[in-house]
């Protein structure tokens, strides 16, 4: 399948009543090990990404490296894959959205983006983090991928 195969596969399992498990993973061998084991779409979580390469959670893996291991789990398996995005990198919806076409440039068909300021306090203000969300949108709309990006949930 091809990217924008995997990406309409990828939303087609999102339906009312009957969510999609997605299985988090964290490198290629995991990415091999979870399909093989039937899942229909596998998922990052930002701490074992950044753990499995020795850095800590919240943004402290390089934005390259995580397109690299992105690139790397995209290339193992068939299957669609959402990459735990964080904040972005970014504070602002043009930065953001340009680190996102990276990942989508690796493969990725979706992400997680948090609504708390990584590395500070709080949450974004919902107007910005709306204005965030459609920047994606365009990024992903201008590449006609139907790219799914999702809010994290947050625990308390």
């Amino acid at each position: 399948m091809n990217q924008i195969e995997k990406a309409k596969a990828f939303a087609a399992l999102h339906r009312k009543g009957d969510p999609v498990v997605l299985y988090n993973i964290w490198d290629a061998g995991s990415a091999v090990a979870v399909a093989e084991s039937g899942a229909k779409a596998l998922a990052t979580g930002s701490w074992s990404v950044a753990a499995a390469g020795g850095f800590g959670d919240g943004q402290q893996i390089p934005l390259l490296l995580l397109c690299d291991i992105a690139r790397s789990i995209v290339s193992a398996t068939d299957l669609p894959v959402s990459i735990d995005f964080e904040g972005g990198y970014a504070e602002t919806s043009g930065e953001t959205a340009i680190n996102v076409a990276h990942v989508a440039n690796a493969g990725a068909v979706g992400i997680n983006l948090e609504d708390q300021v990584v590395g500070g306090k709080g949450l974004h203000a919902a107007e910005a983090q709306g204005q965030r969300i459609a920047a994606i949108r365009a990024m992903a709309d201008s590449r006609d991928l139907p790219f799914s990006s999702m809010p994290a949930p947050m625990c308390s």
